[in-house]
């Protein structure tokens, strides 16, 4: 038993959770918990292809964060896993991943700089102040920041970036790029010059084994941008005019450099096993002098100096952590063993004395620098294999924070941070734009104004991950969708992009590109539905743009763009010609889509409408209905028509108009008429016979304790000037004798609309009757 049978073109073959929740109760027993079986279930949804692990169903193997669940000992915890924080920064190309995260402290900025090239800046609520998108070919290997020139530098492997973050305008192309360099560039890091002014001296490791120190002055950047007066994209600035040292201190790859400020000197690290770590003063990059070498088995990969207790912490290939005297460099003072596979990177907590270790296997563990003792375990257990990677940690003292960055940005906060700041959680800043609910897995997904997406977890509140500017800095989120299956999900922005999203991890899956001549007025994404895709590996989706224009789109495997592949014709000016039903010329070729090709056939009048510039009439809101039998669209338009596209009869027909909706009357609104939204109300047979075995269940019942007053339908207030069609009285939930053998057949579908004059309206398709409408305003 699987949650589903295929790959994601058989999205819907998938299992319903509940389906699956009870079937492995019927298997196991009903001491199978809700919570394990839940993320089982996720797992096989994400990875369908892996064999299951049927012990993982009984939580033998849960995660840190199942645990966390019983909350029995969360205040011994230093790491509060369970309010773990994750970051999806867009923008960056697919599957890319943070190569290297930097904190600013004096600025409280936090700098993530990309492998694939983008770099991005953070304010103190770890929202993107700027970014900006470095066009090499070399990937990115460090970043840091220059604290006398106020800019961010960043290496790739031949060249160095000086980027000009504050830079107004043309700031996101406005960097420097500096070339050639003699090796491949692995780390980087600047060294604070309190005394100099204007000027900054980087530290570059390679994997010659060299270290370089690189001096760059305000005026190799400010002044010659300054003689320029035209837009600046990037310049290229040759190696060789600027004052550089280097000396060959390491016999393989420098992994790590730091400038430790306390001790006067930088550290560099290798994986070279007699030079595996040097701790020595600027100077001796300018000499042959003896320098200060640590040497250990399989090199180090990483290294960090504690202050308070005058250590340095390196840890390598050999899974041993040693604690080494800055000046005794013969024998390790200590060593913590735990890790079963090749450290990777190191971090302190000064203020409370903790050293913070990281494995490749993306398994954390914290110790007490003091004591040397073990207090905390725990691992990322989410992601496929190609996130298994976490390539940069720092620890954030400003507020209490372990961050990591692997394909996404994962904060981990203090356990004392948050009991210290307990508190009504508010789920964003800005008004809410969009809300939905994920079924498959019960979490909902909000977008507020300021384009943050962020995933909750339903019944427990938790917050699992936001993305931040999902389609570019600034470009505000107006719609999005769910598929089905809850595996993926869609989202539009004001200026026609479209991107599909796993909603498990948050990662771009496909995009349509904002095209040059697009206006964003017009282009704007209103609504946004998934279709059931035919062909496997294939992604539809249904979007209504302001316009009124309602187009299909298409994704396939080989390729991360969508397609606009089909359009529907705009009807509203044949309608406002008097014809009330259009025929439709469908084309005989089958596409293997939802909506076959269709073409209006309109018969030639001798009357030609001219519409009111004044008048809206495009259309604002769409909903589809695709069951067995029903292959439709029905739209509501700005000045209240609703039309009807019935794909199995070829027909388009306008089923209400109000009266005077096409003539402008300056002394009322003129957005008296319009429908805001509206929906296909339909029931399966299906949901009828299960309605109906639940009637007669409680019939005796009903019957005992019906009054006059027991109708839900005798409430409502009917609308005394509503459209002149006829009026039925409706009593929701009453039930004639002699209806009970019909009640198990398919019932024709009822539309809602919702209008700007704060009422509901429930409309029979056969007829288009108004059945009953209520107001919201009483």
């Amino acid at each position: 038993m699987r949650p589903r049978a295929t790959e994601t073109a058989g999205r819907q073959y998938m299992i319903d959770y509940e389906k699956f929740y009870a079937a492995v109760q019927e298997l196991f027993g009903p001491e199978v918990k809700n919570h394990d079986v839940k993320c089982f279930y996720r797992k096989l949804c994400n990875n369908p292809d892996v064999p299951p692990d049927w012990c993982e169903i009984f939580g033998y193997y849960s995660s840190e964060d199942d645990s966390l669940i019983s909350h029995m000992d969360e205040e011994n915890l230093v790491f509060l896993i369970s309010r773990k924080q994750r970051v999806v920064i867009s923008g960056s190309r697919r599957r890319d991943v943070i190569k290297c995260i930097v904190k600013i402290p004096q600025l409280d900025l936090l700098i993530a700089a990309s492998q694939r090239g983008l770099i991005t800046v953070f304010n103190n609520q770890m929202r993107i102040q700027t970014s900006t998108n470095v066009t090499d070919t070399s990937w990115i290997t460090g970043c840091d920041y220059l604290s006398q020139l106020k800019r961010i530098v960043a290496t790739t492997e031949r060249t160095i970036i000086v980027w000009d973050y504050k830079a107004q305008g043309s700031s996101q192309e406005n960097y420097f790029v500096i070339k050639p360099m003699d090796h491949c560039l692995l780390c980087v890091c600047v060294v604070p010059l309190s005394d100099q002014l204007c000027r900054d001296d980087i530290l570059l490791g390679d994997d010659g084994g060299f270290v370089n120190k690189f001096t760059v002055h305000s005026d190799d950047f400010g002044l010659k941008q300054a003689k320029t007066k035209k837009k600046l994209q990037s310049q290229v600035l040759d190696s060789k005019d600027f004052h550089s040292v280097k000396r060959k201190l390491h016999n393989d790859w420098v992994m790590k450099i730091k400038y430790i400020s306390t001790l006067n000197c930088f550290g560099s690290c290798s994986l070279d096993s007699v030079h595996s770590l040097v701790l020595e003063s600027l100077k001796r990059l300018e000499d042959n002098s003896p320098v200060r070498e640590f040497s250990m088995p399989r090199g180090a990969n990483t290294f960090c100096y504690c202050i308070k207790a005058n250590v340095i912490v390196t840890g390598g290939d050999d899974k041993v952590l040693r604690l080494w005297h800055p000046n005794i460099n013969t024998k390790p003072v200590g060593k913590l063993v735990g890790h079963m596979f090749s450290i990777t990177e190191i971090v302190t907590n000064e203020k409370d004395q903790l050293v913070i270790s990281l494995s490749s296997a993306k398994v954390f563990r914290v110790w007490d620098i003091q004591t040397l003792s073990l207090l905390q375990v725990f691992h990322d257990s989410q992601g496929g294999p190609g996130d298994m990677q976490i390539y940069s940690m720092i620890y954030d003292s400003n507020h209490g924070m372990l961050i990591a960055g692997s394909t996404v940005i994962d904060m981990y906060p203090l356990t004392k941070m948050i009991q210290d700041t307990k508190q009504i959680p508010r789920t964003h800043e800005r008004e809410i734009n969009v809300m939905l609910y994920n079924k498959s897995f019960h979490q909902v997904l909000t977008i507020c104004s300021e384009s943050i997406i962020k995933v909750w977890e339903l019944e427990t509140g938790l917050h699992i991950y936001q993305i931040l500017d999902p389609h570019g800095f600034n470009v505000e989120l107006t719609s999005a969708a769910i598929d089905d299956s809850g595996l993926i999900f869609a989202t539009g922005a004001y200026n026609g992009t479209v991107k599909i999203w796993d909603f498990g991890s948050g990662q771009e899956v496909k995009v349509l590109p904002e095209g040059k001549d697009w206006k964003e007025d017009e282009l704007w994404i209103k609504r946004l539905f998934f279709l059931k895709a035919q062909e496997k590996h294939q992604y539809l989706l249904l979007a209504l743009e302001r316009s009124g224009k309602v187009k299909m789109m298409q994704g396939k495997e080989d390729t991360i763009c969508l397609t606009v592949i089909w359009e529907l014709p705009d009807v509203v000016p044949v309608l406002q010609d008097g014809n009330h039903i259009v025929r439709l010329k469908t084309a005989t070729k089958d596409r293997g889509v939802p909506f076959p090709d269709v073409t209006l056939i309109v018969e030639q009048t001798s009357s030609q409408h001219v519409t009111n510039p004044a008048v809206g009439i495009e259309v604002n809101c769409i909903d589809l209905l695709q069951v067995e039998g029903y292959n439709m669209i029905v739209a509501g338009t700005l000045n209240g028509v609703i039309i009807l596209w019935n794909f199995v009869t070829s027909t388009v027909k306008e089923l209400y108009r109000p009266e005077d909706c096409f003539t402008e009357n300056p002394d009322l609104d003129p957005k008296r008429f319009r429908i805001n939204d509206i929906l296909f109300l339909f029931r399966t047979p299906e949901c009828a016979r299960r309605s109906s075995q639940d009637s007669v269940c409680s019939s005796s019942q009903c019957d005992s304790s019906k009054g006059p007053q027991s109708s839900k339908g005798s409430k409502q207030s009917i609308h005394d000037s509503e459209g002149k069609g006829e009026q039925t009285d409706v009593t929701v939930g009453e039930q004639q004798p002699g209806d009970k053998k019909h009640v198990a057949e398919t019932q024709p579908p009822v539309l809602v609309t919702a209008h700007e004059d704060g009422h509901l309206r429930l409309w029979s398709i056969e007829v288009m009757r108004p059945l009953i409408y209520g107001s919201s305003k009483g």
